[in-house]
């Protein structure tokens, strides 16, 4: 792993520099972090740094979001039609001979130990120099976020390159490293790697237990304002609910999902024309300037498309049953709402466009997952009523709800038919069929689908610990 942190050590300074929320900063890319670290603002400034680093396109800017992880599960049609065989569709899957996924690949695991290794020279100076924190709160409020960060970074990374958890638990698959050093770290079992976040979530939980949650904007003191942009009270929860149902643990995982719904003061979305990220149910998100600028190479509203991500209408058919008849007033798919249709029958989602109210926001973990995970772990003739709160929210008619004699494998197919509708662009779903190793999935282009771990790239073989 010496080569992340060689190049993660020649860009920490940069980033810090880029920081421009609270602290104006010499424009110099070499300023010494010694020097930066040395009062509240300028801890404030690079906490804030943390988070504009995730909204780059290597990053859940792009890659981790709306691109490569979403293409693993075959989402768009941004090609002329009949021109991609199921066999071209399928090369994305042959990682380590498809230039463009060997070189995501590439990207996304640099980006994300970088951004690790940030997050670690963080909280390696909050422990040194964290006495010139003087607000009451805020060392602890600055720590939990930290962790809660690395914790969320490990864990997409261990959900990407780590096994099937349920079949290989302690195969060992990435390396781990919780200081900022230039010693290389060996590979770490999953089930190391899982006790680790569950650590770090743990001691943020406890750090954040006094956090204010504004979600709206303070005028007065924008650090504790605006919290869904933040690795909160709730963010922590709710990713301690995802990692218990990832490890098995249901009992654990409903808790917290509980949790989150009955406490957190959100509520499920039930109108995304003008809310098209669903932020009003978002419970951490990232802000991303000039949106629709940033990301016209993907996503415009328009009449016609090149090419940027759309989907064809029997794509879109399929994926929200509207030949079943459940989803025509569905509002992630009609019109003006979850996509844009146009008079060629090609549909465009609205999550990046930058518009409406709460346009400009990267959704990472919304209120509706909460619903799901409680879904997937209590017993199977009490999922129905979690399934159908959201369904029914969305705009699906009560005459299409789950009822309570149900067995397992009505369960999943629900949940997936849910997983792949909710979180369209979003990055999420891989996760869900890896986590349950499906052999299939909609508009999958094999048989026997099994592409669900990501090889370590070649830099870390050859620099790292990596075999």
């Amino acid at each position: 792993m010496r080569n992340i942190l060689v190049v993660a050590i020649c860009t920490v300074s940069l980033f810090l520099s880029s920081c421009q929320d609270w602290i104006d900063v010499n424009p110099k890319t070499d300023i010494e972090a010694e020097k930066f670290f040395t009062s509240e603002d300028g801890f404030k400034s690079a906490l804030t740094g943390l988070y504009s680093m995730m909204t780059l396109e290597k990053s859940y800017g792009r890659q981790m979001t709306f691109d490569f992880v979403e293409k693993l599960v075959q989402r768009y049609d941004n090609y002329a039609p009949g021109a991609v065989t199921d066999e071209e569709r399928a090369a994305i899957y042959k990682y380590g001979e498809t230039t463009s996924s060997k070189n995501a690949i590439a990207d996304i695991w640099l980006k994300l130990y970088n951004e690790i290794a940030n997050i670690n020279n963080f909280l390696q100076y909050l422990e040194t120099n964290g006495d010139v924190i003087l607000t009451e709160g805020y060392r602890d409020l600055m720590k939990g976020e930290a962790l809660g960060l690395r914790a969320f970074h490990y864990f997409d990374i261990l959900r990407l390159w780590g096994p099937i958890y349920s079949l290989d638990s302690t195969k060992l698959c990435i390396p781990y490293r919780d200081k900022f050093d230039s010693e290389s770290a060996p590979m770490m079992a999953a089930n190391e790697v899982v006790k680790r976040i569950v650590a770090d979530l743990q001691a943020a939980e406890e750090l954040l237990k006094n956090d204010p949650m504004n979600y709206e904007h303070v005028a007065e003191e924008p650090f504790i304002g605006q919290r869904k942009h933040r690795m909160n009270k709730f963010a922590v929860k709710a990713m301690l609910a995802r990692v218990y149902l990832y490890r098995g643990n249901k009992e654990l995982a409903a808790q917290y999902a509980r949790e989150v719904i009955e406490k957190s003061g959100l509520e499920l979305v039930r109108n995304n024309q003008q809310d098209v990220s669903l932020y009003g149910e978002t419970i951490f998100g990232l802000a991303m300037y000039d949106m629709e600028e940033k990301l016209k190479n993907y996503w415009v509203n328009g009449s016609s498309y090149d090419v940027q991500y759309y989907i064809s209408g029997n794509n879109a058919s399929g994926l929200f049953e509207i030949n079943e008849g459940i989803g025509l007033n569905d509002m992630r798919y009609r019109s003006g709402y979850g996509f844009n249709h146009t008079a060629s029958n090609l549909l465009m989602c609205r999550k990046y466009l930058g518009e409406g109210l709460y346009g400009e926001k990267i959704p990472l973990i919304r209120l509706a997952e909460m619903y799901y995970i409680l879904a997937e772990s209590v017993a199977l003739s009490e999922c129905g009523q979690y399934i159908n709160t959201v369904r029914t929210t969305r705009g699906i008619s009560r005459s299409n709800n789950l009822g309570t004699d149900v067995t397992e494998e009505q369960r999943l197919e629900v949940l997936d038919k849910e997983y792949r509708k909710e979180f369209f662009a979003e990055g999420q779903y891989f996760y869900f069929l890896k986590r349950h190793n499906r052999s299939t999935f909609y508009r999958c282009p094999v048989e026997n689908f099994s592409a669900y771990v990501l090889p370590v790239p070649d830099d870390e073989k050859t620099y790292g610990e990596a075999e």
